[in-house]
């Protein structure tokens, strides 16, 4: 998983591990003038992110199942959730929307609170 510290089972490659920080401290740099384009280019960079890591993530996969002789492309056309598998991804989908939007909330945030005080980082 993104973000986690390498387990023990891990490569000797994978020895280091450094947190990424999901807010930035200090004062935001201004790029474009008009109101919400660099909150905007913010988002599209952090989708960005979030779909190379996926990309990666699913290449590794079927690569593996390809070694196997699994037939995952099949397998996952038929693949239906259950009721618990369904809110778990209900909930994951939450936690991405709120990274995603992290920026504007915090705009938005302090704009309402009229200072330049950090809200809190995404759960």
């Amino acid at each position: 998983m993104m973000g986690q510290p390498p387990s023990k089972t891990d490569s000797a490659e994978a020895t280091s591990y450094t947190p990424i920080r999901d807010t930035v401290k200090g004062k935001r740099m201004k790029f474009f003038d008009a109101q919400g384009v660099d909150e905007l280019v913010a988002i599209s960079t952090a989708l960005a992110q979030e779909l190379w890591a996926v990309k990666a993530r699913l290449a590794a996969v079927e690569k593996v199942a390809d070694k196997h002789g699994l037939p995952l492309a099949r397998e996952v056309e038929k693949l239906e959730f259950d009721a618990n598998e369904q809110q778990q991804l209900a909930q994951q989908r939450q936690a991405f929307i709120d990274r995603v939007f992290h920026t504007l909330r915090e705009e938005a945030e302090a704009l309402e609170a009229g200072s330049a005080e950090e809200p809190p980082p995404p759960g």
